[in-house]
């Protein structure tokens, strides 16, 4: 049985798995994100593929007779770009138009529900990762504080509370409008994938709160509760962070990036601009006028 000590003002158990391996799991992450991401988004110029550009203009066209002869956007208006769009857009969602869904149908009736939906998985991962922030900063080393009125426990408990909320939401909304019956499981890639294992990361990180607490105070079963518990989670950790940019859910952070663009170019408008026309609209190869959304 773990010894559960005191470190004023808290309680804390020591840690079931130590700090330097999550730190070193952490450190190969963050390698991996930046590999994928260099090699999906800037690579593959989905960074840059801002929609009606990829739909109207060739690539070598836009860099030789576009970009070449247009002044540069400069930092400054880039870094006024970047903030509007974190605090205009992401954390707002004002950003990710996903809520129209795939026909008018599914935009009238649903884009409230759906809003909402992104709103709290969003806050969700901004108070996980406050909570996550603390717990480094303030828990003892390798030292696990049991209180659950620890700001990084309370943080950590609303962000949990908030992805499994907006993500039933949102599948509880996809599952009335979209017919699940023909999906196979390599389809979960698309559309429901994030909030699919959204949904799973809040379910798993109170089962693991649990297990921690049980194993702290020795409950019966306690031990191997705690060990499918830790692997559970990790298992979810890892599938979010390793496939994020390997399935439909990347679109998120090329959004990001188009926005940002977008206000920064849009200050150079007239003929400096690096955008096509609004009034030119990107169509299909029916002729129709591409609508936003899945």
């Amino acid at each position: 049985m773990p010894a559960v000590v005191s470190c004023p003002p808290y309680t804390c158990v020591e840690s079931p798995v130590g700090w330097g391996v999550i730190d070193a799991l952490a450190a190969i992450t963050v390698v991996w994100i930046i590999f994928t991401f260099l090699y999906k988004g800037v690579r593959g110029r989905n960074v840059a593929r801002y929609p009606q550009i990829h739909m109207l203009i060739p690539y070598p066209e836009w860099d030789k007779k576009l970009l070449a002869e247009k002044p540069a956007i400069g930092a400054g208006r880039a870094v006024a770009a970047f903030f509007k769009t974190l605090f205009v857009d992401v954390l707002a969602m004002g950003i990710l138009r996903c809520e129209y869904g795939r026909s008018e149908r599914e935009v009238v009736r649903t884009r409230t529900a759906k809003r909402a939906a992104k709103l709290l998985m969003v806050w969700g991962f901004v108070f996980a990762g406050i909570s996550t922030t603390l717990a480094y900063l303030m828990f003892p080393h390798d030292m696990i504080v049991l209180d659950l009125y620890h700001p990084a426990r309370i943080f950590g408990m609303l962000g949990g509370a908030f992805m499994i909320v907006g993500a039933l939401m949102w599948l509880s909304v996809r599952y009335k409008e979209v017919s699940y019956g023909g999906m196979r499981w390599w389809d979960l890639i698309g559309a429901d994938y994030l909030p699919i294992v959204i949904l799973l990361l809040g379910i798993s990180g109170f089962t693991l709160q649990a297990a921690i607490l049980a194993w702290a105070y020795g409950w019966p079963g306690a031990a191997a509760f705690l060990t499918v518990a830790i692997h559970f989670h990790a298992v979810l950790v890892a599938a979010f962070f390793w496939l994020f940019f390997w399935t439909k859910a990347d679109h998120i952070v090329y959004r990001i990036f188009w926005r940002i663009y977008d206000y920064a170019d849009k200050e150079l408008a007239g003929p400096n601009t690096r955008l096509p026309p609004t009034t030119l609209k990107p169509l299909n190869r029916t002729g129709k006028e591409i609508q936003p959304g899945y």
